[in-house]
């Protein structure tokens, strides 16, 4: 067996245990196991596309695009990755589900990081509730609520989590440490709790110690007793009469002015509050309708970065036709000043080898006398580079018209070559041929 087939054999092995883990949800070792699999031979399609899946399943929205967009630009024709990027495309926009979640969770573990633990829980569970598979978002509220002893909702956490990617191996640490701490609050708990003996008798447990009250108590000074009792109930009135009374009327008394000077503050407190939260909602009005103008340059964004990591792809990969069509769908004002040098050099490049595969296929049809199938060939280079080949897609371009039967298009373009290429080995050609045609 040859080394390349027992290679592509080690790269179906691992998609297969990375099928059968992801069938289980263990979306970690599916993970691992794809991505071996890839490193053994990266055009394996039916791996990379579920790579990406298993991103998507744990939350991880933009390495599930990064996988189908390779995917694509291996198989153009034909490949499930383009339906997963439009069903996904909505989600990953400014305004999107998936940006919200990024940016909540990015504010709470800068809420964590500066002991702001309480605002993280808030930020982490919006982002939960938004995308209840954000696997990482759901990990750092586990462990938020660890850190404050909250050990039942971690566990609630991390059990949802747990149906997502079952052997997360931080999950399962998490969730180790929560029940075992779990357990010993209980214990304590525990320790202190009355329980009933069947003989009738009473058990106390105090630390390590255990104390039984007998079930029956008989005290022999009982008319000592309530004699005591009632002394001390004459006392306590005559006392609460002469002394306590007057003093919780004065007390009431000082409570009402001070309740009323503290509602009058609150109400001057929250009519500006009011003014505050009215000017809020105005600047946040104007930002949602600026936010709502720029959805469509968004989506515009999103369409040119695709086609323009697709011509990178293709250029790499020696495929200069898929490249110069990719290039042709480039919307080139939406290229950053920053970046144009460098997108200028790459399009010059990706146009040249673009250019010499379509002037070998032009002339190719030209001398099969496929006259219709090289104009089209030939205005592709023409539209491209007007004087490629000092002129001579000008020149065999004005030919095939003028072959065709076509003579107002070839007096065009006999013209251009004169006009545009006056140093061209055609020239004295092309100006015969336009002074025969406009006699």
């Amino acid at each position: 067996m040859s080394s390349y087939s027992k290679i592509l054999q080690f790269s179906n092995f691992y998609y297969n245990k990375g099928l059968t883990c992801a069938n289980v949800h263990d979306m970690s070792g599916a993970i691992d196991n794809l991505s071996k699999s890839l490193r053994y031979n990266k055009n394996n399609i039916d791996a990379r596309n579920l790579l990406g899946l298993c991103y998507y399943e744990i939350g991880e929205c933009v390495d599930a695009l990064r996988e189908w967009v390779i995917s694509i630009n291996l198989k153009s024709e034909d490949n499930i990755a383009a339906e997963y990027i439009d069903d996904i495309q909505p989600d990953i926009t400014r305004t999107g589900r998936f940006n919200q979640c990024v940016k909540k969770y990015n504010q709470a573990l800068i809420d964590a990081n500066h002991q702001n633990e309480d605002l993280a829980i808030v930020q982490l569970k919006r982002v939960i509730g938004i995308n209840p598979k954000f696997i990482r978002a759901a990990l750092l509220l586990a462990l938020l609520y660890i850190h404050n002893g909250q050990y039942k909702e971690a566990i609630n956490v991390l059990e949802g989590a747990e149906k997502i990617d079952a052997n997360n191996t931080m999950l399962r640490r998490y969730m180790k440490e929560a029940k075992e701490e779990l357990a010993k609050k209980e214990e304590k708990k525990n320790k202190g709790k009355k329980t009933i003996n069947d003989d009738g008798t009473v058990a106390y447990i105090s630390e390590n110690d255990t104390i039984i009250k007998p079930s029956h108590f008989r005290d022999n000074a009982t008319v000592s007793t309530m004699i005591n009792i009632l002394f001390g109930l004459i006392v306590g009135v005559l006392i609460g009469v002469f002394l306590i009374v007057p003093g919780v009327k004065r007390e009431a008394s000082r409570d009402s002015a001070q309740k009323l000077v503290e509602a009058n503050n609150n109400i001057a407190t929250k009519n500006a509050a009011i003014k505050d939260y009215q000017a809020k909602i105005s600047d946040l009005t104007k930002k949602l309708n600026a936010l709502n103008d720029t959805t469509e340059s968004s989506n515009t964004n999103m369409s040119f970065y695709k086609n323009l990591l697709a011509m990178y792809v293709s250029f790499n990969n020696g495929e200069y036709r898929e490249a110069g069509e990719a290039l042709s769908k480039i919307n080139e004002d939406n290229i950053e000043n920053d970046y144009k040098e460098v997108y200028e050099k790459l399009k010059a490049q990706v146009n040249d080898k673009y250019c010499q595969m379509l002037y070998a296929e032009a002339g190719s049809n030209y001398n099969q006398g496929n006259y219709e199938e090289a104009i089209g060939t030939f205005e592709k280079i023409v539209q491209l580079n007007p004087t490629y080949g000092d002129g001579n897609a000008l020149y065999f371009l004005a030919q095939s018209y003028r072959l065709t039967g076509d003579n107002q298009k070839a007096i065009t373009y006999y013209q251009r070559l004169i006009n545009e290429c006056p140093d061209s080995a055609k020239f004295a050609n092309a100006k015969a041929h336009l002074e025969r045609l406009t006699k």
